[in-house]
């Protein structure tokens, strides 16, 4: 007979089959999971009185009584992220489900100096404080960099868009009275935007922001062996071109960061979208054309190395839906296999992806843990 009583094995495979299905009942829950109703039913009880998840109504009827429908309480945990960059510090606060329960963002230099240090704990402090979070809910704060960062060991084995000090993780754990993890700015936004999407098939995320990253992600976020995995932006695609910060010419980053065009607005990428299409500024679709041209090589040599979707980020990103079929076929003219490009899709989570990436971490580590 099988033993019905409350395990931790149990208890977290039913918390995770909700979790993971965004709703779910008891009957579903036995079938998938292969365990009695009467040990389903005493591991809901257990989630119950924990806090973690509730009845959110009841399923159609398919013929007998209906069942409830259960689902996680998403406030049940909270974690931070905070995307740290050259110009400015964007800090969420998110639930379980990754809902961003509230955001600020300030124009801020980056400076390697403890009252820079101080600043980002107090932003931190001050979004708790605000939202009421109780810190036995909190799980802690997420940290994204444009750099490349060794996410075990949180160390930062290279940063040349911002000069990061190596003891940065050091003191952010001085700061902060709760856990800390560094991620890489374009990893985050990948592993967000596979969540966001629900499908853990293979894809490309290319991050179109002040500088150009990207992740590939098989069911996770493939980091390589340096983990400098997906670093797209220091792909040649002009020999002996444009200058890139890195160092050497001919990078897409120098052909195809955000700051191409956000240049023309004093830095307000939605501000060129709008001068360029409401407006009808012929310079600045001139400009967008050029970059689509460059763009369009980097998508089509992405496809040919990976064989999956490849879906445009970051702050271009955000901006191109309307421009999607047409950037499409340009894609769709330099594809030796292809005779669509169907398999470029514009990002589904556009608000502060890096930030929410960061806090996933956490987020994903409790799901995972009970």
């Amino acid at each position: 007979m099988e033993d019905n009583r409350v395990t931790a094995r149990n208890v977290g495979d039913v918390y995770r089959h909700i979790y993971r299905n965004g709703t779910s009942s008891r009957q579903m829950i036995a079938a998938d999971l292969g365990i009695s109703l009467p040990t389903v039913t005493q591991n809901l009880n257990y989630l119950k009185d924990c806090g973690l998840i509730f009845n959110a109504g009841e399923f159609e009827s398919t013929g007998g009584r209906k069942a409830n429908m259960l689902s996680i309480m998403p406030d049940a945990r909270l974690a931070v992220g905070m995307d740290v960059t050259q110009t400015h510090v964007s800090v969420v606060l998110t639930d379980l489900k990754l809902n961003i329960l509230d955001s600020a963002k300030t124009h801020v230099l980056f400076r390697g100096a403890d009252d820079y240090y101080e600043m980002l704990a107090e932003h931190v402090e001050m979004i708790l404080a605000k939202n009421g979070v109780d810190p036995e809910r909190f799980l802690g704060v997420g940290i994204s960099l444009p750099a490349i960062v060794n996410e075990l060991e949180n160390t930062i084995s290279d940063s040349k868009v911002i000069d990061i000090p190596d003891d940065f993780y050091g003191q952010m754990q001085k700061k902060f009275p709760y856990p800390v993890r560094l991620f890489n700015d374009a990893n985050a936004a990948g592993w967000t935007e596979l969540q966001a999407r629900g499908k853990q098939q293979p894809m490309v995320y290319l991050s179109l922001s002040n500088s150009v990253g990207g992740a590939v992600l098989m069911n996770r976020v493939y980091t390589g062996r340096n983990w400098r995995g997906g670093e797209f932006g220091h792909m040649t695609i002009v020999p002996d071109g444009k200058a890139c910060y890195c160092g050497r010419h001919g990078c897409l980053n120098a052909y195809c960061s955000a700051r191409v065009l956000s240049d023309f607005t004093d830095g307000d990428i939605r501000q060129f979208f709008y001068e360029m299409k409401t407006n009808g500024n012929r310079g600045y679709r001139r400009v967008f054309d050029e970059y689509m041209q460059y763009l369009a090589r980097a998508v089509n040599n992405l496809r040919m190395c990976f064989d999956c979707d490849v879906v445009l980020g970051g702050m271009v990103g955000a901006c191109m839906e309307e421009y999607i079929g047409e950037f499409r076929d340009i894609v769709k003219e330099l594809a030796p296999f292809e005779s669509d490009a169907d398999y470029v899709k514009i990002c589904s989570f556009r608000t502060e992806p890096s930030a929410v990436g960061a806090a996933l971490y956490f987020v994903d580590d409790f799901v995972r843990q009970i």
